[in-house]
């Protein structure tokens, strides 16, 4: 009798255990608090394109700013640690102390010239987020002074709330096929305030295939514009049928100046005698920038602004002429205007192939280009305009 009352005992016990340890374990799941997981904002892609163009133009505004004030150039050495403090707010410290490091020890030297990204984003952008990681991509059309595209990859990180740049990376286009569109194409040229008209598309055999003709008007006139369809690279071959005085494409950024075009805008109004013309010719002078530099790529800055301004006025004179002169005049002028590009062209590759490449090369071609843009400008109207 007792055995089995100790029995009951013992089972009654059991259960009083088991139901406070379930009680016990219920109020700790009613207290444990429900963890959220953070969400990671997804951004647009204008959001993205921002993003890159503010870390790299604040970037690059850094090294512009401590080289002017630490006169640093060849013979006086960037000291790094000074720019490092800066460019932290748009790059990561292993992007700094990477890329940034070895930019800085050739920015300000006489080598091949720095080189920024583009930073329009309109050709072939592409990007993916995962959480706080960006990778992006982007084509960077050719220009006049560096007639090949470049493919362009970037990484973007966020740290402590802001979207730093990790990592870019630059391909040439040179012996590629990247297929560029009409559309595309139409798009590199309408840039700067320009506009730009198709024509046609036709078998390149600068380009080594099809060739996009566009007429592209801006302040300074019309001219004719030809790109590969391969590489974006800039074509002069388009049947004997350009009449302007220069095939190119749309004014590059890092030479372009609203200055120039609103210059050249009114000053078109002022008339089209000869007598106009050679006060044109000396006001444009007086605009042409002649500073101390402490690097090539300030060099190629101005030197492009020169020939800018120049070639702007040269497609001007040559518009003004085909109103001025008689059919079989201008046919003979059509024909001498031909000849002196391909010189003209030829001699500032060849000044260019004298300095071996590199930023001087460029420095020295830009400078050519100009001068005999400039001599054309006077010749012009001096020896045709009426």
């Amino acid at each position: 009798m007792s055995y089995k009352l100790g029995a009951l005992l013992l089972s009654i016990l059991f259960l009083l255990s088991a139901c406070s340890d379930s009680g016990a374990s219920e109020d700790k799941d009613q207290e444990k608090p429900t963890v959220k997981k953070a969400s990671v904002t997804k951004l647009t892609e204008q959001e993205v394109k921002s993003a890159l163009k503010n870390d790299i133009d604040s970037i690059f505004n850094v090294f512009n700013k401590a080289g002017k004030e630490n006169g640093w150039s060849t013979a006086n050495k960037a000291d790094f640690s000074k720019l490092r403090p800066d460019v932290l707010p748009y790059a990561t410290g292993t992007f700094a102390d990477r890329t940034l490091k070895d930019l800085a020890g050739e920015y300000y030297c006489e080598c091949d010239a720095p080189f920024q990204p583009g930073t329009d984003f309109d050709v072939r952008f592409t990007y993916e987020q995962d959480k706080n990681k960006i990778k992006a991509a982007s084509i960077d059309p050719a220009t006049e002074l560096n007639n090949m595209g470049t493919s362009w990859t970037f990484e973007l990180v966020k740290e402590n709330g802001d979207w730093k740049i990790n990592k870019w990376d630059s391909k040439s286009l040179q012996g590629d096929d990247i297929k560029l569109t009409k559309e595309e194409a139409k798009t590199i040229l309408s840039r700067n305030g320009e506009t730009a008209e198709f024509v046609k598309s036709y078998d390149s055999k600068a380009a080594g295939g099809t060739a996009y003709l566009f007429n592209v008007k801006s302040s300074n006139g019309e001219r004719q514009a030809a790109i590969s369809s391969k590489d974006t690279s800039l074509v002069s071959d388009v049947d004997n049928e350009t009449e302007a005085g220069e095939q190119e494409t749309a004014q590059p950024e890092e030479t372009a100046s609203s200055d120039t075009a609103d210059t050249q805008s009114s000053e078109q109004t002022t008339g089209s005698t000869k007598a106009d013309y050679v006060a044109k010719l000396s006001a444009t002078e007086k605009k042409e920038k002649h500073n101390d530099y402490q690097s090539d790529y300030q060099m190629i800055e101005d030197y492009g602004y020169n020939y800018q301004m120049w070639d702007g006025l040269l497609n001007e004179i040559y518009g003004a002429l085909q109103k001025q002169l008689s059919a079989s005049d201008m046919a003979a002028l059509k024909i001498e205007q031909r000849q002196w590009i391909k010189d003209r062209d030829a001699a500032a590759q060849k000044r260019y192939d004298e300095e071996g490449g590199g930023s001087l090369s460029r420095v020295v071609q830009t400078e050519e280009l100009a001068k005999q843009t400039k001599e054309r400008c006077y010749k012009l109207v001096n020896a045709y305009m009426k």
